[in-house]
């Protein structure tokens, strides 16, 4: 299930008002999800909801906020910290940038290294800075840029092609404290 790139999770889960909800997901394996909600606490972004406690070798989330208005903090995290040797991280930013309304960006982290930064307005982009191991799956898949579903289209082929598991609202725990902060 994929619906959540079109809103962001937050909203998908009945949480926020689509449009205002500027939530990161997070898929992480080889590190615990414990180390992860530290880790973003620590960054001034703590987790808004997380998953079920993930098998060993499996992927866990958590969902987090993109920015801390309320510390004026408007600064990107830095997730190879949060990724340490023998772990891998998927990134997904499902309004990067509401006020200017920029496509989803994507990120594949794998032992504190970026291997993939995927822009949905241009997603088979490789460049000097903008690292993408998956460009010649995006590109080899042939997806319509210009169609309706596209941004569905696009997360479930990273998804698959990654291994990760479907988004379950079931699944998902919301930390109403958390988001209480933000308001």
């Amino acid at each position: 299930m994929t619906e959540w790139i079109k809103c962001g999770v937050i909203a998908w889960l009945g949480e926020g008002h689509y449009g205002d909800d500027e939530s990161v997901l997070v898929y992480f394996r080889g590190t615990s999800r414990a180390s992860m909600a530290e880790g973003l606490v620590a960054r001034h972004r703590p987790p808004l909801a997380y998953g079920n406690e993930a098998a060993p070798g499996g992927w866990g989330v958590i969902v987090h906020n993109l920015y801390n208005s309320s510390r004026n903090d408007y600064d990107d995290i830095d997730y190879r910290r949060l990724c340490p040797q023998g772990a891998e991280l998927v990134v997904f930013v499902p309004n990067p940038c509401i006020a200017k309304a920029h496509g989803p960006k994507a990120y594949h982290y794998k032992d504190g290294r970026i291997s993939s930064c995927i822009d949905y307005e241009r997603p088979d982009h490789v460049g000097e800075y903008w690292p993408n191991e998956l460009a010649p799956l995006i590109t080899a898949a042939g997806l319509d840029h210009g169609s309706r579903d596209f941004r569905q289209q696009l997360t479930a082929l990273i998804c698959n092609h990654l291994g990760l598991p479907e988004m379950d609202r079931d699944t998902l725990t919301v930390d109403h404290e958390s988001m209480r902060s933000l308001r």
